[in-house]
């Protein structure tokens, strides 16, 4: 994340994500997945400005930088992560304090790319900074894992990390050099929701493990990058979105090294040579059919 203070105002620029791999594990007894997944985070930026207010109540205002997206057609009730984290902050902490704050929105939504997360973890930290409540990290990441399953790795404001559990428990991991993508979003999204409620746990020996995706993301050779994608999301969410294996079909004829779905979709990914190689890339995805499409790098 990004931070800068104009005055009593404080600006956090907080990024997108990627799953290298994601592996579904087995259902839950509270409902949720076990999963195993290599996350990186990239420089596409949701701005988060927080104010603060005289009244204690906060308040919630949104803007999109995507045409024909308007800000009252993103949710401003208690199903907004940004919201759901300002409360639980001030539940946790009894704090007396208020804040306006104003989201302008870059990260596609209904994409993985975990837009509403990453929100959600740039609130807990605005406002633990901006309300002077100066909480430990445990906290917050305590706060955190109560709010989403990706919100504990943004948090951690790292290139790339392991994540397990539900994806609350992250692991840094060190990254050799920028990465570079492609990253395509159809006009059609998918939730999070019916994709699992569609997944089929494949138990066969013939998927790559965790480890052996790590060791080639470790050996930091594009093609063994590559090599190591893998998500086990993808067959539920092209059956709900044909768009999605229209997309990685014409991404793995991309001359890439490897292209696949992030989290639950309906964003998908190439890996790339270099920032031109993307530039290109995504040149050609552009004024397809495809909502949004932007060439980026890893970065935080």
């Amino acid at each position: 994340m990004r931070w800068s203070r104009q005055g009593e105002t404080l600006i956090v620029h907080t990024p997108a994500k990627l799953n290298l791999f994601l592996r579904v594990l087995g259902r839950r007894d509270d409902g949720y997945h076990d999963l195993e997944t290599l996350m990186v985070s990239i420089r596409r930026y949701d701005t988060l400005q927080f104010e603060p207010t005289v009244e204690s109540d906060v308040s919630l205002v949104c803007h999109s930088t995507k045409p024909g997206v308007t800000g009252s057609s993103l949710p401003l009730d208690q199903s907004n992560l940004v919201l759901k984290a300002a409360h639980a902050l001030k539940d946790h902490t009894g704090s007396p304090r208020g804040a306006a704050i104003q989201l302008v929105k870059r990260i596609p939504s209904e994409a993985g790319l975990g837009g509403g997360s990453s929100d959600a973890a740039a609130t807990l930290l605005g406002l633990n900074e901006l309300w002077e409540l100066n909480l430990p990290s445990a906290e917050l990441h305590a706060l955190a894992a109560s709010l989403g399953s990706d919100v504990n790795f943004f948090l951690h404001s790292c290139v790339a990390a392991v994540c397990r559990g539900r994806g609350e428990r992250t692991n840094p991991v060190p990254v050799r050099h920028p990465l570079h993508f492609v990253v395509a979003k159809p006009q059609t999204g998918l939730s999070t929701g019916r994709v699992f409620q569609n997944l089929l746990i494949d138990e066969s020996d013939s998927r790559i493990s965790l480890d052996q995706s790590m060791s080639r993301f470790c050996a930091g050779t594009l093609a063994q990058i590559g090599q190591g994608m893998e998500n086990d999301l993808e067959p539920p969410s092209r059956e709900l979105n044909e768009d999605v294996a229209d997309l990685l079909e014409q991404l793995r004829s991309s001359e890439s090294p490897g292209a696949a779905m992030s989290g639950s979709g309906s964003a998908c990914f190439a890996v790339c040579h270099s920032a031109r190689h993307a530039q290109a890339v995504a040149k050609r995805f552009t004024g397809r059919r495809w909502g949004d499409v932007f060439p980026v790098s890893s970065g935080i």
